[in-house]
C-alpha cells in the first residue's frame, strides 16, 4: 500500500511539471543545477576524482568547465525524463534526430536478432524514440536493473510504455531472449553496459577511458547463444533539448576474448572524449583497482589469507 501511495504521488507530482514546456523546465534545472554545485555538492568528490583520472593533461579549469557542464547536463536530464509524463510524438520526433536505422530493419528483414549497446551518455532514456523510425516490424526490448525504489521503478517502467519496449529485468534476460528466439519473430534488445560488473563477477577487464576496468560481458555471451548482430547506439547534443542518435555496425576486435564488447567499449570511448559533459561521471566506476580485486579473491578462496 506505501509503494502505491508513494507512486501515485509520483505520478502526480511529476506529472504536474511535466506539462510546463521544456523552455520552463530548464529555468528550473538551472537553478536546480546551482543547487547541486554551490549547496548540495552533488557527488562533487566521485565526479572531481574520475575526471582528474581520465583528463590528467587537462587544466583544473578545464576539468572545472566539463564538471560545470555536466551538472548542467545532469539537471536537464531528470526534467527531459519526466517530460516524458507529458510530451507528444511530435515534439520527441523534432528533439530526437536518427541516423543508421536501415541496419536495425535490415536485422529484422533477415530474422536476425538485433542486439543495441549503449552507455549512460546522453540521454538513455529518450533513446528509445530511435524504435519510431524503424519501418520493419520488430518487437523491441530493453534491459534494466531494478531501483530500491520500488514506487520509482514503477514510474520509470510506466514512462517507456510510450514507446510500446518491454522492459526486461536483468536476471531474467537469458529467458526472456531464449523465448523471444524460439517465437521466431524479429526482436531488438537494448544493453545499457557501460558501468562496472556486480562484484561477484569482474573477471574481464581492459582499458577503458586510460583506467584498467573490468567490463560487462553478457550481452556479447547471450548473443553468441543465439546468433545476434551486435549494433552501437551513440549520442551527441547538437543543442540543449536535442539528440542525435546514430546506429552503427560493431564490427569484432581481433584477438580479443570478447570481441564485439571490446569493439564497443572503444566506440563509447570516442563519444565520450567528443562530448565529455554527456557521460555519467558521478558513478564510482573505478571503486576498485583489478589488483584489490585478485586480492580479495585470493582471500575469499584461501581460508588462511581471510582469517590474516
Amino acid at each position: 500500500m506505501k509503494d502505491k501511495i508513494l507512486y501515485y504521488f509520483y505520478r502526480c507530482f511529476f506529472g504536474a511539471l511535466a506539462r510546463l514546456p521544456l523552455s520552463c523546465l530548464f529555468v528550473i534545472s538551472d537553478g536546480l543545477c546551482w543547487l547541486m554545485i554551490h549547496v548540495l555538492h552533488y557527488r562533487r568528490r566521485v565526479i572531481r576524482k574520475n575526471l582528474l583520472r581520465v583528463f590528467p593533461d587537462r587544466s583544473d579549469a578545464e576539468r572545472l568547465a566539463i564538471e560545470v557542464a555536466f551538472y548542467h547536463h545532469l539537471c536537464d536530464l531528470i526534467f527531459e525524463i519526466i517530460k516524458l509524463l507529458h510530451i507528444s510524438d511530435e515534439e520527441m520526433a523534432s528533439r530526437v534526430e536518427a541516423e543508421g536505422i536501415e541496419l536495425v530493419d535490415e536485422c529484422a528483414r533477415q530474422g536476425v536478432p538485433c542486439f543495441v549497446l549503449f552507455g549512460h551518455n546522453g540521454n538513455w532514456e529518450w533513446a528509445e524514440q530511435m524504435y519510431k523510425y524503424c519501418t520493419e516490424p520488430n518487437t523491441f526490448c530493453q534491459v534494466y536493473r531494478p531501483l530500491r525504489d520500488k514506487a520509482f521503478d514503477d514510474l520509470i517502467l510506466h514512462l517507456r510504455k510510450r514507446f510500446d519496449s518491454i522492459s526486461i529485468p536483468q536476471k531474467q534476460v537469458l529467458r526472456t531472449v531464449l523465448r523471444l528466439r524460439h517465437e521466431g519473430k524479429p526482436f531488438l534488445v537494448a544493453f545499457n553496459s557501460d558501468q562496472h560488473p556486480n562484484s561477484d563477477v569482474m573477471d574481464h577487464w581492459t582499458t577503458f577511458l586510460g583506467q584498467d576496468s573490468a567490463y560487462i560481458t553478457g550481452a556479447e555471451e547471450i548473443g553468441r547463444k543465439i546468433g545476434a548482430r551486435f549494433l552501437f547506439m551513440d549520442f551527441a547534443q547538437p543543442r540543449r533539448g536535442h539528440y542525435r542518435i546514430t546506429v552503427r555496425r560493431i564490427e569484432p576486435a581481433e584477438g580479443e576474448q570478447f570481441p564485439y564488447t571490446i569493439s564497443y567499449l572503444r566506440m563509447l570511448e570516442k563519444s565520450i572524449l567528443r562530448q565529455p559533459e554527456l557521460w555519467l561521471w558521478s558513478h564510482n566506476r573505478w571503486y576498485i583497482s583489478r589488483e584489490e580485486y585478485n586480492a580479495q579473491q585470493a582471500k575469499t578462496s584461501n581460508p588462511r589469507l581471510a582469517g590474516d
